[in-house]
């Protein structure tokens, strides 16, 4: 009897609200003669989706939140489970209603008054996309009013399986969870395809009431929709008796998505470049290839950080050249490398011949947000610098070879007055001497004769973000005594010059990026610039190559097709460098204290730079 009472009292209150008011009549009627419009004749609406990283070989490696999570699916992506499911428990006759069904609203009314609860909901699913999309969920008439007209209008523009797949798309899971594919990975970190029955029926209980059903505060009640929702499905003979026993007994477990960077410092340079990417600063994103509704949105926006906020939302996939081996293996290298002095550390690998950022390591025990020393932190070079501003630029534009001559004696320009770091003198060396043992009188004295304009004329192709103008005439900055300095990645980037027979290439982590649908919208297209000449180049690599072999870097030679590179200590054992390469290869790496101007403890037989590029090398097997 009470349910009889509940059911005449729900129409009805059902009957008042919609045929008491003129306007809602008048708009029902009126709406159906609505004409077919274009996509582009809606109200555009773009709606925020995650972003998906990906490595090297094309696997996701993070997918990071954002206000709405939400991962969009095709209809093909969707399990036909998951539709039947929303198309039995809230739109039974979704395929037979042009968008509103007054009399199903009576029939879902009825069937949720007999069972006791919410079986079916009130609204078509078109009519939920409609709010969804457009509308506040308000209750008034002029809202109703609304919804009913853009519902007719859905209905003309769309199919029924597009609107069905928008709707899946958009609807709440509670936790800011928008959509299956969101809502699958984050109460089961898989997705949607990859679910069980019981769990497919489990994550569909959400959206009727994401307060209720909320399965981390009322697991309980979800777990008892669940049911209902596979008793509905048996009864309609979308699934058997069998399946029905097998996912009744089935224990829900949550696993939830903790989103965890496995490779905080990969990605956070990786960050850094799209936006940059996305900002105009780098490459070209095309937004022509964007949606109308997405290129509507972007043109309302007004300045660059909303821009490229809303473009990082937009869905899309950023292919990088992430090499997960070569990346555990550095970190791991720093974080050891940077024990027995207790300092920080950087360290950088780039693939020569296709510019790629493969691995990075921004500090040690490096952890998300915090300040990334491989790229944002800039010190000073020390000798690392020589054969960029020294040996390099004098040999190509003097025609000078390993065996000129250059004293490495006493040096005073003024009160400037260099040592050795042995503190002797050595006389008449030759360029390959000097270099390969660190002579610091001798590449004062160079630089001297090649002239600091000559000199920077070839480091300035390298486009060093923070040389100042005092660096630009001060004869100490050819012994690395910079103001500010340079970064790990933008020494390790210049080095690379030695790997590609003198030119100078533009070095990234992002290759390309497309829209979910696989649409390319950007394509790294690294700049080049010639700096030294094939003979320079050549000549350089021997020289470096000494270095390691009979030099300075000596004890961390190994029988490699090349190997080649050049430490570099600043004053007072402040900042330790090594940027070394193979044959495909350039890796740098740098430590150094978080204060500047503490010196590092001299504590190692081996300096730890070199040691942290030996170790990288060796337990990756980089050639």
């Amino acid at each position: 009897m009470r349910k009889i009472i509940g059911f005449i009292f729900i129409i009805i209150s059902f009957l008042v609200f919609y045929f008491t008011s003129e306007k809602a009549l008048f708009a029902y009627e009126n709406s159906k003669n609505i004409p077919k419009k274009t996509v582009e004749e809606l109200p555009v609406i773009s709606l925020s989706q995650n972003s998906i990283f990906y490595d090297r070989n094309n696997k996701p490696f993070y997918i990071p939140g954002s206000g709405e999570n939400r991962i969009n699916l095709k209809s093909s992506e969707i399990p036909q489970l998951v539709k039947d499911i929303f198309i039995s428990t809230e739109d039974r006759y979704f395929y037979s209603h042009k968008g509103v069904d007054l009399f199903g609203v009576a029939r879902a009314m009825m069937v949720n008054v007999s069972n006791s609860g919410i079986e079916q909901g009130a609204s078509t699913i078109t009519q939920q996309l409609a709010r969804n999309l457009y509308l506040t969920h308000e209750r008034s008439v002029e809202r109703k009013v609304k919804e009913i007209e853009i519902s007719l209008q859905l209905e003309k523009q769309f199919s029924k399986d597009q609107i069905l797949t928008m709707y899946i798309n958009t609807i709440y899971f509670a936790n800011r969870n928008y959509g299956i594919e969101a809502a699958s990975k984050a109460y089961f970190s898989k997705s949607v395809k990859d679910l069980s029955l019981a769990q497919t029926a489990f994550v569909c209980t959400i959206p009727n009431n994401p307060t209720l059903y909320d399965p981390f505060k009322n697991f309980d009640h979800s777990k008892k929709r669940q049911e209902r929702i596979l008793g509905i499905l048996k009864e309609q003979g979308i699934i058997t008796a069998k399946q029905y026993d097998v996912a009744i007994k089935e224990k829900i477990k949550l696993k939830t998505d903790s989103r965890v960077q496995e490779y905080p410092d990969y990605y956070s340079y990786v960050d850094y470049e799209l936006k940059k990417i996305l900002s105009g600063r780098k490459g070209k994103f095309l937004t022509s290839k964007l949606t109308n509704a997405q290129q509507a949105e972007l043109r309302k926006l007004k300045t660059v950080d909303e821009r490229v906020t809303y473009l990082q939302n937009q869905g899309l996939s950023i292919f990088t050249s992430l090499n997960p081996y070569v990346q555990e293996a550095t970190v791991k290298a720093v974080n050891q490398g940077t024990l027995s002095t207790n300092t920080d550390g950087a360290a950088v690998v780039i693939r020569n011949n296709s510019h790629e950022i493969i691995a990075l390591s921004g500090g040690r025990n490096y952890e998300s947000q915090n300040l990334n020393r491989a790229y944002q932190d800039f010190r000073q070079p020390g000798s690392t610098i020589k054969p960029l501003l020294v040996y390099a630029p004098y040999i190509d534009y003097l025609g000078a070879t390993p065996d000129t001559k250059v004293s490495a004696d006493e040096y005073c320009k003024g009160t400037y007055c260099p040592k050795n770091d042995s503190g002797k003198e050595y006389g008449d060396v030759s360029l390959r001497t000097a270099m390969q043992n660190s002579y610091n009188t001798a590449a004062v004295r160079l630089y001297e004769q090649l002239t600091p304009g000559v000199a920077y004329r070839y480091l300035d192709k390298y486009k060093f973000e923070k040389i100042s103008a005092k660096d630009r005439y001060e004869y100490g900055r050819a012994l690395g005594g910079y103001d500010i300095g340079m970064s790990p990645l933008e020494m390790t980037s210049a080095y690379t010059t030695f790997g590609n027979d003198g030119v100078y290439y533009e070095n990234s982590a992002i290759q390309r990026i497309t829209l979910r649908d696989g649409t390319v919208v950007y394509e790294n297209n690294p700049s080049s610039v010639r700096v030294y000449s094939s003979n320079t180049t050549n000549t350089m690599r021997s020289m470096l190559h000494s270095v390691v072999q009979n030099g300075t870097a000596r004890r961390i030679n190994m029988p490699l097709d090349y190997i080649g590179g050049k430490t570099g200590t600043t004053n007072d054992n402040t900042n330790l460098w090594f940027m070394g390469l193979t044959s495909n290869y350039t890796i740098g790496t740098w430590i150094g204290n978080k204060r500047p101007n503490q010196p590092i403890p001299k504590n190692y037989t081996v300096p730890p730079p070199q040691i942290i590029w030996r170790d990288i090398v060796q337990d990756t097997n980089l050639k």
